[in-house]
């Protein structure tokens, strides 16, 4: 259930975007967005701010160590994470996307994952795209929104 709100949330957010995340990424002015609703479980997105234009989104389940990543504009079987070191890889499916632009992959593992936990703790993140790097720290404007969203999340 939390895995097809997270769907739908992420499908209604890319509404506009286009092209592959590691050209997405490269583009200035994406930052972090604590996302909460009532209904709904906690998350996090990577994204232009007060746009559909959304890269990445992770959300939760409060109190269990579970997370949902789903990212826009990646092929493949797996979705990459980095945090300094730390490099967490996530078996993605690939669901179908109503938009129709790039490819959408989603997939579930634990949120203290090495490179969530390193991304908790310093802001540091990273999305690796056929062996490329492409930064998503959040800056210090973004440091409140992962800790706020790591705290709903109770991880």
């Amino acid at each position: 259930m939390a895995s097809r709100i997270a769907l739908a949330a992420l499908t209604i957010l890319t509404a506009g975007l286009a092209g592959c995340a590691h050209e997405k990424v490269a583009v200035s002015g994406y930052r972090w967005a604590y996302l909460e609703a009532q209904q709904e479980a906690p998350r996090l997105a990577y994204g232009r701010p007060n746009s559909d234009d959304v890269v990445l989104m992770i959300s939760c389940r409060p109190g269990q160590d579970q997370v949902d990543v789903s990212a826009v504009g990646l092929s493949g079987g797996e979705i990459v994470l980095a945090s300094g070191r730390a490099e967490t890889r996530f078996a993605a499916a690939k669901v179908d996307n109503a938009m129709g632009d790039g490819g959408l992959l989603e997939a579930q593992g634990k949120a203290s994952a090495p490179a969530l936990a390193g991304f908790k703790r310093s802001g540091d993140l990273a999305l690796l795209t056929k062996g490329e790097r492409h930064d998503l720290a959040a800056g210090s404007a973004d440091q409140g929104h992962v800790k706020a969203f790591f705290k709903a999340c109770g991880v």
